[in-house]
């Protein structure tokens, strides 16, 4: 496994590609995350940052998945059109791997499980067998947090084991199908870290790390998804023990800090300062080899 800096997962937005090589390779990150529909929108020459990442010795990490198939038809079928072009970039980029969450309860519009499930099969699978030609995975994410749920539906995907109950067949749609571990969301939803490892470490496709907030007490009703910290901020999610398992079994993709926008240990910090903070307590929790 490796560390790759995300800046959207630490609140830096705005920055091009470019700059996020560069502050990425600065801060002494081993691979980056890169926006590939933002970069693509913006004119950035992918092959241009290609060989600059290559110079610097960065590997690709991953991307946000930039379809929104969560929306109406025509939003998604928007978003799939565009999908194969902007799979090609990140492949270029060696951005093999991105992610998407599941619903965590049941959306207004139905309260059929089968008909949700199938929903979720449907899309996730179409986009799944798209990335499938370009050779990229497409991890699925669980959110454990339960103030992210209103409360007024039924619920639906809330820990790893809802997936296979609520979507066991999404697993046979495409082989580049796996599972986003998020060691936040594990702790939130009181989950054994280990819980991810249920398909086997080579169904892992992107690990997401942090902490509570240095002040958070660590009851798990009043977490809040919007406020992190950074490993070892806190305590109570053992960012370490996490990174061990994944090491002892051999994951091999990239760790992303996802503290978010608003963590305390962040404020007040340039990109190059949050950078340089981020990866010095992933350094801190890191398995010693």
């Amino acid at each position: 496994m490796f560390s790759s800096f995300n800046a959207r997962a630490v609140g830096l937005f705005g920055l091009s590609a470019a700059s996020t090589i560069e502050i990425a390779a600065g801060a002494g990150f081993e691979g980056v995350d890169l926006l590939v529909r933002d970069l693509t929108e913006a004119g950035e020459d992918s092959r241009a940052l290609c060989s600059r990442m290559d110079v610097l010795g960065l590997r690709g990490g991953a991307f946000p998945l930039p379809v929104d198939w969560k929306s109406d038809e025509a939003t998604f079928r928007r978003d799939l059109a565009a999908l194969p072009r902007l799979a090609e970039v990140a492949a270029s980029l060696g951005l093999t791997r991105t992610g998407t969450w599941v619903l965590p309860e049941m959306p207004d519009w139905s309260n059929d499980h089968a008909e949700v499930a199938a929903f979720h099969i449907g899309r996730i699978g179409t986009i799944a067998r798209v990335l499938n030609e370009h050779d990229i995975r497409l991890g699925l994410e669980v959110i454990g947090v339960e103030s992210s749920r209103t409360g007024r539906r039924e619920p639906f995907v809330r820990r790893m084991a809802d997936l296979d109950r609520e979507l066991g067949p999404i697993w046979d749609e495409a082989p580049n199908l796996g599972i986003l571990v998020d060691a936040f969301h594990l702790f939130a939803a009181g989950e054994p870290v280990d819980a991810a490892l249920a398909w086997g470490v080579e169904r892992v496709v992107w690990a997401h790390v942090a902490d509570l907030p240095p002040s958070a007490t660590g009851d798990r009703s009043r977490i809040v998804d919007a406020d992190r910290g950074l490993p070892g901020d806190n305590g109570a999610i053992d960012v370490r023990g996490f990174l061990e398992m994944l090491a002892r079994e051999r994951y091999d993709g990239p760790v992303t800090v996802e503290p978010l926008g608003n963590c305390p240990s962040l404020a007040g910090l340039g990109p190059r300062g949050i950078a340089d903070r981020v990866k010095r307590s992933l350094d801190a929790a890191w398995p010693r080899t």
